[in-house]
């Protein structure tokens, strides 16, 4: 637990990195929360220091924030949902927690609750982009539930009869169109009927592929 002081002096350096993606030196925090002198300050960064919410080195510009405030401050746990099925959808939706992922604020906006992951499983999408990188198999997407269908060429999480999958989307008539994007010539369009039961889970706006 913090005193009221300690806390900003911790808050001045959180603040600092993320405005400046650089720490701040022993005068520029003096001068923030006017300190008399950097003894003081140094007493402040030895504190927080020993407790683990900054690493400090030798040379200028040396603070970095701690592995107990990281991923609090620069990240935000997502939800690992399940398996979505990039190729045709014949595993039944079911919601599972694989633990979190830390994704940082500046990616999901600073709104967690719209957002959940699932790890993509085959090769329907495998040569779709998003921001540069292909949806392969065992791929972490990144999904926003706020988005509804539109009339675009992004990849959507879609939930057919019960079975989830992901695909791009094309409407005609009374028809739905499942699209995929792969140089799998195994896969092709899923046509779909006004009796079949779809559902739009939400937009992929983002893929990791760490694991893969």
């Amino acid at each position: 637990m913090l005193t009221s002081k300690q806390q900003r002096v911790l808050d001045t350096i959180i603040e600092f990195i993320e405005r400046h993606w650089e720490s701040p030196t022993l005068e520029e925090i003096q001068k923030s929360l006017d300190i008399n002198n950097k003894r003081s300050v140094v007493q402040f960064l030895e504190y927080l220091e020993n407790k683990w919410f900054i690493h400090r080195g030798r040379w200028y510009r040396s603070i970095r924030l701690g592995d107990r405030i990281v991923w609090s401050q620069l990240a935000i746990p997502i939800p690992i949902l399940g398996f979505a099925n990039a190729g045709k959808p014949f595993k039944y939706w079911e919601e599972i927690d694989l633990g979190n992922l830390l994704i940082s604020k500046s990616i999901i906006k600073w709104d967690k609750n719209n957002y959940f992951l699932l790890k993509l499983e085959w090769t329907s999408m495998n040569q779709f982009t998003i921001n540069g990188k292909l949806l392969k198999d065992w791929s972490y997407v990144l999904v926003n539930k706020d988005y509804k269908w539109q009339w675009d060429n992004s990849a959507y999480v879609c939930i057919v009869n019960w079975f989830a999958t992901v695909k791009k989307i094309k409407k005609e008539w009374t028809e739905t169109y499942l699209m995929p994007d792969s140089d799998d010539k195994e896969h092709s369009p899923i046509v779909l009927s006004q009796d079949d039961i779809v559902e739009i889970n939400g937009k992929i706006i983002d893929v990791f592929n760490f694991g893969v």
